[in-house]
């Protein structure tokens, strides 16, 4: 009501000092009631024009006001995130201060209060609040894994390929790694055996329909299937053309592209490599997880027994090693083992994967033996109870 009365032309100021006929009259053309008419009458007796101004609606004593020092924490604390590539929400500023041992942290809700005071906020209108949303999540680690691979560019625009593997339940980045190019059959393998490596054989391979890691629906069996077929891991693939079915992985890009994004571009694909495995190292011990309740993939995988292929429980533990396949009697040693691959493989570098005394052997993306080890005796020789893959021989390395 303020803005109308102080609006009012000479002749409704002069009504205000006493100088009106009707009040009731005047108060409908000015739309305002006459207990208002009134309460502006007085002041403008008092202070004049000034009286009419708008007059602050704060109270006199705010006791529960978020102290001076306490906003200069939060806006500093997003600052720093921004700068740095990481959310800077009000949930991921509200622990971040809690794992630094903040005292007295405000709570989320405060946060976003004090953000929003400072034009902080960015508005989402049309982005779905997370209640919208209930996704589904494997009830233990290793369950599934999420397999992808997305483009990045090196400073001088070189085009590299990133390829990751996530764990569905607690969303541990088991591997990450990159190479020049596009995503192929090789690199996808290499992160894909690295997560073997470090974490165990999931019971499940989760991916999109690329031919890197799937020649299902062309009828044929991709390497990628293949290896993991020979490790007892079943393999399924996304829908085509619906991204959410792999919305883990996918969402995951998002994150590691804004981190990239705040560090200066490398030169080279080894020096993005070693970009990816600080990436990783903060992803997964140390960046509280939204999804995890403010938890780290890593505390959240170490929570709970991992899963293992129902078809073929075993209890020991998974060994990846490297070796070369002699040129003269067509082994390779697989630790505590001696197998033979046959002199076809002569001389070309496998890598061998044993969980227990099942041992698979791999030449490139390509599956070449596949056992149950005899723990009797060191030497596996080759015999028709095993599984030897005669598929062209891959070029030997260098």
């Amino acid at each position: 009501m303020a803005q109308k009365v102080t609006a009012m032309d000479i002749r409704a100021a002069t009504a205000l000092a006493g100088q009106v006929e009707n009040v009731a009259a005047f108060c409908r053309d000015q739309q305002i009631s006459r207990q208002t008419f009134y309460k502006w009458r007085k002041r403008f007796g008092q202070r004049g024009l000034a009286g009419l101004e708008e007059r602050s609606r704060r109270p006199v004593s705010c006791p529960g006001q978020t102290a001076a020092a306490v906003e200069e924490l939060v806006l500093r604390r997003r600052k720093e995130l921004l700068e740095a590539g990481r959310d800077h929400g009000a949930q991921s500023i509200h622990w971040t201060l809690q794992r630094d041992g903040h005292p007295d942290v405000p709570a989320p809700a405060t946060i976003w209060r004090i953000l929003a005071r400072h034009g902080a906020i960015t508005p989402q209108p049309r982005k779905r609040p997370k209640s919208a949303t209930k996704r589904f999540v494997f009830d233990r680690p290793n369950g599934c894994w999420q397999s992808d691979w997305t483009e990045w560019a090196l400073a001088d625009g070189t085009p590299v390929a990133i390829a990751g593997s996530l764990d569905d339940h607690s969303r541990y980045l088991v591997g990450l790694a990159a190479a020049a190019g596009s995503g192929t059959g090789a690199l996808v393998w290499s992160v894909m055996l690295a997560g073997i490596g470090e974490c165990g054989i999931p019971s499940m391979s989760l991916t999109d329909n690329g031919l890197m890691y799937t020649g299902r629906s062309r009828g044929f069996e991709s390497a990628f299937e293949a290896n993991l077929r020979a490790l007892g891991v079943r393999t399924i693939n996304s829908a085509p053309y619906h991204p959410q079915t792999c919305g883990k992985i996918e969402r995951f890009w998002q994150t590691l592209k804004k981190w990239l994004r705040a560090h200066p571009a490398p030169d080279s694909v080894a020096d993005l490599g070693d970009l990816l495995e600080v990436f990783r190292a903060f992803y997964n011990h140390q960046r509280p997880h939204r999804a995890l309740g403010g938890a780290t993939p890593a505390e959240v995988f170490a929570a709970t027994a991992p899963a293992r292929p129902v078809d073929r429980p075993l209890p020991a533990p998974v060994f990846v090693t490297t070796g070369i396949v002699n040129d003269t009697t067509g082994r390779v040693f697989v630790p505590p083992y001696v197998v033979n691959v046959g002199r076809y493989w002569a001389g070309h570098q496998c890598d061998c994967v044993r969980d227990g005394d099942h041992i698979a052997i791999f030449s490139g993306t390509t599956v070449i033996r596949e056992l149950t080890a005899d723990p009797t005796r060191r030497y596996q020789p080759g015999d028709k109870s095993t599984r030897t893959y005669r598929t062209r021989a891959p070029k030997p390395p260098s």
